[in-house]
């Protein structure tokens, strides 16, 4: 993977500097780039052009973000380094387009835009602006973002997150530019369930009504696993995801139940989901280690700008 994002920022590169169309790298039996087929000529004069021309795609950019309690320190990073993603954005292609969804339990859009009813954000302000919002309203009392700013708090009886159906709402409902080149960056420290579980129900015995600590609420899950891949897909989107390759320590653990072993938590991100490719390698993504985030070991912002240069009038190869 590390081989096929130095080829493929080699190849808008090269585009950007000249008037040679932007053309597709040549790829693998197995769906990889040939790393040989690359170096042997990195113009791909076999491979016809992404649309026949030059490539003149926007950028758009969906952040879906965990805003749990446990998740602060990615919307405080992004809010001190989002200039920087939107600037490498704008280098690629002006108007960059960006669209926030924060979830827990279930889900909402930031709607402090300038475009698109709110949705759609054209300045670093705006996002940063929104970051704050999230993290004071939903991340510090523990409130589901699709209950507004006046819905109940310490309301998350599960560790398990929502990534699901706010994953397929980025999909389905953001306003994507015809032309623009799609990435959808995911950010979250645990797995999913799936519908019909339900993730107000803390013991899975079919009840959410429970107001003892952690109180129980009616949070189903309305979206399968097959179909929101699907959703992306035929968004012709990508998804680049920063999750935890392992389990947390004992010490660093969500402090209510959870519905799967700890174990699991890298399933659908980095590893497959019942069987199942992780969403980020089905959308021809990646995934990060959101500890070496959280560690500083590994910059958001630095990483986000390099899978938009690796994404940019690329289409998905799937």
């Amino acid at each position: 993977m590390a081989f096929r994002r130095w080829v493929l920022a080699l190849v808008v590169l090269a585009g950007a500097c000249g008037d040679e169309p932007r053309r597709r790298p040549p790829v693998g039996g197995d769906g990889g780039v040939d790393a040989g087929a690359a170096l042997r000529d990195a113009s791909f004069p076999d491979v016809p052009p992404v649309d026949g021309g030059v490539c003149m795609d926007a950028v758009d950019v969906v952040f879906v973000l965990d805003v749990s309690s446990s998740m602060n320190f990615v919307l405080e990073e992004l809010e001190d380094d989002v200039q920087q993603v939107v600037d490498a954005a704008t280098a690629l292609a002006p108007d960059p387009h960006f669209g926030f969804l924060g979830f827990v339990d279930n889900h909402a859009f930031a709607a402090n835009g300038s475009l698109e009813g709110g949705r759609v954000h054209t300045s670093a302000a705006t996002l940063q602006a929104a970051f704050r919002e999230f993290l004071s309203t939903y991340t510090s009392p523990n409130r589901n973002p699709g209950d507004g700013p006046s819905g109940p708090t310490t309301q998350n009886p599960i560790c398990e997150e929502n990534a699901l159906d706010a994953i397929h709402a980025a999909a389905t409902e953001f306003p994507w530019r015809e032309s623009a080149t799609r990435v959808i960056i995911v950010a979250t420290d645990d797995t999913f369930l799936i519908a019909p579980d339900n993730y107000g129900d803390r013991d899975g015995d079919g009840d959410w009504t429970s107001t003892d600590f952690p109180r129980e609420g009616n949070y189903p899950a309305r979206r399968g696993y097959a179909e929101t891949v699907t959703a992306v897909q035929e968004a012709r989107a990508r998804v680049f995801a920063f999750t935890r390759l392992t389990a947390p320590d004992v010490f660093s653990r969500c402090g209510t139940g959870r519905r799967l072993g700890w174990s699991q938590i890298t399933e659908g991100w980095s590893a497959p989901y019942q069987g199942a490719e992780p969403i980020p390698s089905a959308t021809d993504g990646q995934n990060f280690d959101l500890a070496a985030v959280q560690a500083g070991r590994l910059s958001l912002a630095a990483t986000i700008n390099e899978v938009v240069v690796e994404s940019y009038c690329q289409p998905p190869l799937f």
